[in-house]
């Protein structure tokens, strides 16, 4: 394959005029850019894409900044941006910054200058912080929590989708149901995991269930994971609180749960229902199936292009940031369907 070296070797120019003229850029004479157009044919040298827009920091690359891959969602949203990204012709280059401020601003600094814009799920950063991103480059947050910053943001029904699954658990007649995953550190951080919490105590709201803070389960770390799951659920059988059904805040957690409750010799779903929240692949292929909301990944994806074309291209708003909430879908499986033996009582 050519290189732009070769074509100035051919053309008798030096290696910066082939990129002035590669890249449409004034201070070429007429006659320099037809010698270096005609080795370009000749040579039949095809420009790199992603290292283009890296050099001229066009539009047609955006970064997406994770703060990591280990919990499936972020895995799943990952692959659906970059499906989405094909769609709009945008190359994505993708940054793990664990969720650590200072991590997010080192890749804005020293990638934005490069980007075309920006697709974060920020965790560490302040309002202060955030106005620092979105003033230097076109920014989308694909985040649950709220910033005092003029940044777009797309994000999940959490309150609504816990509340329309603990209501669908109460009407199957569960009563003691248990919520795996809440957060009581007020830390901003676990936006997430407080309106998960919100939406549990508002489902139980609606079915005229009490608030029992026995049945409230902390995994003890931000990562939702199966161990976790597992651990918490040993907790509360441990500690002898009774529950006939559990709501994990996240497909991993809920997944573990099943793993606690079966492992305890309780029947799935006739003595304790599981369902969890995010709908991964691993869901529907769990035994018993799991049921789970799904959150709109795709939507999300979907909606958060949009909305960082329309940063790029300088037609959204500038001193205001626009809120997308995704739609979900409540999707019911063997893990809360069948009959009850009552082992939670009411």
């Amino acid at each position: 394959m050519s290189t732009m070296h070769d074509v100035a070797q051919r053309a008798g120019v030096s290696p910066k005029t082939v990129s002035r003229v590669v890249n449409d850029e004034p201070g070429v004479s007429e006659r320099t850019r037809e010698k270096v157009t005609a080795a370009i044919a000749e040579l039949d040298f095809r420009p790199n894409p992603v290292a283009r827009n890296l050099r001229t920091g066009r539009t047609g690359l955006v970064g997406l900044a994770l703060p990591h891959l280990a919990q499936p969602y972020f895995s799943s949203l990952a692959e659906a941006i970059m499906r989405e990204a094909e769609r709009h012709d945008l190359t994505v280059l993708t940054e793990l910054t664990g969720g650590d401020a200072e991590a997010e601003l080192a890749l804005v600094r020293e990638h934005g200058p490069y980007l075309g814009g920006l697709l974060m799920y920020p965790v560490g950063l302040s309002d202060a912080q955030a106005r620092t991103v979105a003033r230097t480059v076109p920014t989308v947050f694909m985040s649950e929590r709220a910033y005092q910053a003029p940044v777009d943001r797309v994000a999940m029904a959490n309150l609504e989708g816990v509340r329309a699954m603990v209501g669908h658990m109460a009407s199957l007649g569960y009563t003691r149901i248990a919520a795996l995953g809440a957060d009581h550190s007020g830390l901003p951080q676990r936006a997430a995991a407080h309106l998960r919490l919100e939406g549990y105590r508002a489902g139980l709201s609606d079915a005229g269930l009490p608030f029992l803070p026995e049945l409230v389960c902390e995994v003890g770390t931000p990562d939702w994971d199966r161990r976790h799951g597992a651990a918490g659920v040993r907790r509360l059988i441990e500690a002898g609180v009774r529950f006939d059904a559990v709501v994990g805040f996240a497909d991993a957690l809920a997944l573990g749960a099943l793993y606690a409750v079966r492992e305890a010799g309780l029947r799935i779903p006739a003595e304790v229902a599981v369902a969890g929240f995010d709908d991964l692949d691993d869901a529907r292929y769990a035994s018993p199936s799991l049921t789970s909301v799904a959150p709109g990944t795709a939507q999300i994806a979907r909606e958060a292009l949009v909305l960082l074309n329309d940063r790029m291209n300088g037609t959204a708003p500038q001193d205001t940031g626009r809120l997308i909430v995704a739609d979900f879908e409540l999707t019911v499986r063997e893990s809360t369907l069948g009959g009850m033996a009552g082992w939670g009582g009411a």
